[in-house]
């Protein structure tokens, strides 16, 4: 048998080398390159051991699968022994082709569990008793806004212990509400920030994994542990800041030490002061503490720490918030006297960091803003009554460097007030931080105004992963909108590795469910708006749906089936003669000129979306194989889908409302894309229905929008995939409002919340994400790259040649392993590239105007005037459709050319 690649990417839970593992049943994936075109894998095996020295000698003592005849390589459940607490575990993978070659084995890669029992943990909840408070500008939603929501200064925990000698492992297990910053020995431990994840902490908090091994010494050690606010706050219901901390060693011979934290340890204030997330940060270096985190410091001053409770642990998988871009300012401006400006040319979220130098005492205001006001002073409108203001007060001496910890900001421009003499462009850079998701999609056209707009999504959904899917990052709110989660899904999956944030986000959703089914409109529920708007609601089953489709994770619709039923029940128990009438809030949210709708009737979006989740859940039921709950659930689809077209539809036309400029008897674009987009249009009116959209976007609004958050994610599939691509290509490629192109033309570099340029106070963010559907429509259109089948097992490649496009390119790191595709066209015709890895095959739709043509694949041709010409190898078929060629493929490297 001839040797083919070993596996690549082996990924445990979707993750490289994981710590805090908790599934009994972890599941393994890895990634395939084809040697030869239509590759296929027909075996693997898969081998776990418990050490290094077995897994070299190809022994699989805690799981061996032997050859198994399988073509799957995504979410392989482990099969062996019981998985151990707090234990290491080490993994590699060989497979076999259709051809009986056999690869060799993959590289080692390894995993680690959690702390799998609850009796696990035995180290205590702790906290400073007295600690000092100050307050704080709240808005609670619910309650209004609170001027004097009382916050705790940093506060400050450490410990000593002195370990044994030959310390073979090291494992320390944190976790801080509502955040932490650990620190061993005079380091801060890890690369996190702003940890944990965000939860609902009356339910669980998460807690994370650190390797301590290298960071130990001999003799006394010392754990440093700074708390902050946080979430964590009375204006949510909660108290003050806590922490926990336990740290597992284990020796050469054997023997293991437990180091956790009680009240033995002692608690103090120190240079970090006022701290909130929408407040800011007060640090004052005079009052720096050094050694604090280190052996042998004085802490005759500290007091002893106080043992509070907490909520339950679980561990924290997701990617953690972490620094990923530096930015320096493209100017310096000074608006008036002693003020500073600094323009970094992006709108972003995170922080600044300060470089400055002065005597003992000086204190340096930062402030931070989406915008100026016309005398080029930060324009403060945007902000929601969040102060977003650090201080820090000078220690003297040589230079300082500053940066927060426990807050963050989303803003373009920062000023400088207090400066000891002038700051230097240098004095001051932007620290971009977020979810640290991995990018995993790549998009570009030859038209530079599409490529802008997915470049400001790229900033915009980044900036809105801060451990939960926020609405915005700079005013004081930054909450779970699931409205806005759920527009984005598609598209985050598109240009991230999104699968573990909306794993805990999902959980998130679970945590929040009523008894009685409902969901807030707010996960999690800090502003508890229950119930959920239908559109907002909707995130739980929209999210879930995707993370299936895109990653093959049957796992997560099992894990929620059954409430994401319940919504479903509370939904039908809300509706009247199957019409929701009472649920809707928001629905088609900020169309042109409005924050409410003005054309379409809430009660109808409302309503649809109850069949979409109807039908989406009915599908998720039929692929758990629970056929009662599919047919029921279909069957509730259809009267719903019965009861929205005898309430809405007339004639062709369904319900608007009057608060817009729509002329008398024209169509709304949202209330006629969403039925057509879900086939739920008779088929004796669907031609009507969708000449009176089109002309509602041609005619009656000069080819532009006039939808909202809503309708905006399903107007452009509609009209393309029914024929008028051309339209919303020239819909999405307007330059004038409203429209992506126009927030680009004032100068957007993000994008906004709504389709106006509006500087003045109220509903104005400038950085949101719920716009940014149309990202995905750009990959499954201008490129042509969309999966077929979940987990990416099959692709369509179906390009649209639309409007002034002369090229595109896209490609994906799939589950699978990495999909590309590029076309360009000229005089001569059509080229266009694919690649697909092992385990993936391709529906490839190649445009064609008649049968006169010919196509070639690698220059030799295979399809002439109508008729197959010859064989080739990974390609199937060659069948004539409607306007294409279809060609299936299986996976490899291929190049297309159409003359």
């Amino acid at each position: 048998m001839a040797a083919i690649p070993a596996p690549t990417n082996l990924r445990c839970e979707y993750a490289d080398r994981p710590r805090g593992i908790v599934a009994p049943r972890p599941r393994f994936s890895w990634n395939l390159q084809p040697s030869y075109r239509g590759q296929e894998q027909v075996a693997y095996q898969i081998l776990v051991s418990t050490d290094a020295d077995s897994m070299d000698s190809g022994v699989g003592d805690a799981w061996d699968s032997g050859r198994v005849e399988s073509p799957d390589m995504v979410n392989i459940p482990y099969e062996g022994i019981p998985l151990g607490s707090d234990c290491r575990y080490y993994f590699r993978v060989r497979w076999w082709d259709g051809n009986g070659n056999e690869s060799p084995f993959s590289d080692v890669s390894t995993f680690e569990t959690a702390l799998l029992e609850e009796e696990d943990w035995v180290a205590a909840w702790i906290s400073m008793a007295d600690a000092g408070t100050f307050p704080s500008r709240i808005n609670t939603m619910v309650n209004g806004l609170r001027e004097d929501s009382p916050q705790y200064f940093g506060i400050y925990l450490r410990h000593e212990f002195s370990p044994g000698n030959s310390v073979k492992r090291a494992r320390i297990f944190v976790s801080g509400l509502g955040f932490y910053e650990l620190r061993l020995n005079g380091q801060k431990v890890g690369n996190r920030l702003m940890d944990p994840a965000q939860t609902d902490y009356r339910e669980i908090a998460l807690y994370s994994t650190y390797d301590a091994t290298d960071l130990l010494k001999e003799g006394t050690n010392a754990i440093g542990l700074l708390l902050g606010n946080g979430r964590h706050i009375e204006a949510y219901g909660f108290e003050k800041p806590r922490g926990i901390v336990q740290l597992a060693i284990e020796y050469a011979d054997g023997q293991k030490d437990l180091i956790v934290s009680s009240d033995q340890w002692l608690a103090s204030h120190g240079p970090l002061m006022e701290n909130g997330l929408y407040y800011g940060e007060c640090y004052d270096g005079r009052k720096e503490m050094t050694g604090w985190d280190e052996p042998g410091f004085d802490a005759s001053a500290w007091h002893r720490a106080e043992s509070v409770s907490g909520p339950g642990l679980a561990s924290q998988t997701m990617p953690p918030i972490r620094a990923t871009d530096t930015l320096r300012a493209g100017s310096l401006t000074r608006p008036k006297p002693g003020v500073y400006v600094f323009d970094f040319r992006q709108n972003l979220t995170g922080w600044a960091r300060l470089f400055v130098s002065g005597p003992a005492g000086t204190t340096v205001t930062l402030r931070f803003a989406e915008l100026l006001d016309d005398k080029g002073m930060l324009s403060l409108a945007t902000l929601g009554g969040a102060e977003v203001t650090d201080t820090y007060t000078l220690k003297g001496g040589s230079e300082e460097v500053f940066e927060p910890r426990f807050t963050y900001h989303g803003f373009r421009y920062a000023e400088i007030t207090g400066f000891p003499g002038v700051p230097a462009i240098e004095n001051l850079e932007a620290i971009f931080i977020h979810s640290d998701v991995s990018k995993v999609g790549d998009f570009h056209c030859s038209n530079s105004l599409v490529n802008k707009i997915h470049r400001n999504t790229l900033w915009g959904q980044l900036s809105n992963l801060m451990s939960v899917p926020t609405d915005c990052p700079q005013r004081g709110e930054r909450m779970g909108w699931m409205g806005d989660a759920q527009l984005a899904a598609e598209e985050s999956f598109y240009n991230f590795d999104m699968i573990r944030f909306y794993e805990k986000y999902l959980n998130d959703i679970r945590f929040a469910q009523k008894d009685d089914g409902s969901l807030s409109d707010v996960v999690p529920p800090y502003w508890p708006l229950y119930p959920a708007d239908p559109a907002w609601g909707s995130a739980y089953i929209t999210i879930a749906w995707f993370c299936y489709f895109f990653c093959a994770d049957k796992r997560i619709i099992e894990d929620h089936f059954d409430t994401m039923k319940r919504y479903i029940d509370f939904l039908a128990a809300s509706a009247d003669g199957y019409i929701i009438k009472t649920l809707g809030k928001y629905s088609d949210w900020c169309p042109p000129g409005s924050v409410v709708p003005k054309s379409t009737p809430v009660e109808l979006t409302s309503t649809w979306y109850f069949y979409n989740d109807t039908l989406l859940l009915s599908r998720m039921a039929g692929i758990l194989g629970k056929r009662k709950d599919s047919q029921s659930l279909s069957d509730l689809g259809d009267k719903i889908k019965s009861a929205f077209n005898e309430t809405f539809l007339e004639g062709s036309r369904y319900a608007t409302i009057q608060n817009g400029p729509l002329t008398r008897g024209s169509a709304g674009q949202t209330s006629q894309a969403l039925p057509l987009y879900l086939d739920m249009v008779p088929e004796d009116k669907k031609k009507n229905a969708l000449r009176r959209l089109v002309d509602a976007v041609v005619r009656v609004n000069d080819s532009h929008v006039d939808t909202g958050i809503v309708g905006t994610r399903y107007l452009f599939d509609v009209l393309t995939t029914n024929g008028h691509a051309e339209t919303a290509y020239r819909v999405a490629t307007q330059r004038t409002y409203p429209g992506w192109g126009y927030m680009i033309e004032e100068g957007a570099t993000t994008l906004w919340e709504r389709w106006e340029s509006l500087a003045g106070g109220g509903m104005n963010s400038h950085n949101h994400i719920m716009l940014g559907s149309i990202d995905a429509w750009f990959y499954r259109t201008i490129a042509g790259l969309s999966p077929l089948e979940a987990g990416w097992k099959s692709v369509c490649i179906r390009p649209y040649l639309m409007g002034d496009l002369t090229h595109a390119t896209a490609s994906v790191k799939t589950v699978r392993g990495k999909v590309h595709v590029s076309w360009e066209k000229g005089d001569e015709g059509l080229r266009l590239a694919v690649f697909l890895p092992v385990g993936c095959r391709g529906e490839v739709h190649i445009p064609v105007s008649g049968p006169d043509v010919a196509l070639l694949e690698t220059g030799a041709v295979i399809w002439e005037n109508g008729k197959v010409l010859g064989e080739t190898q990974g390609v199937s078929t060659v069948d004539m459709g409607t306007d294409s060629l279809c060609v299936t493929i299986g996976s490899g490297h291929y190049t297309f050319e159409l003359r």
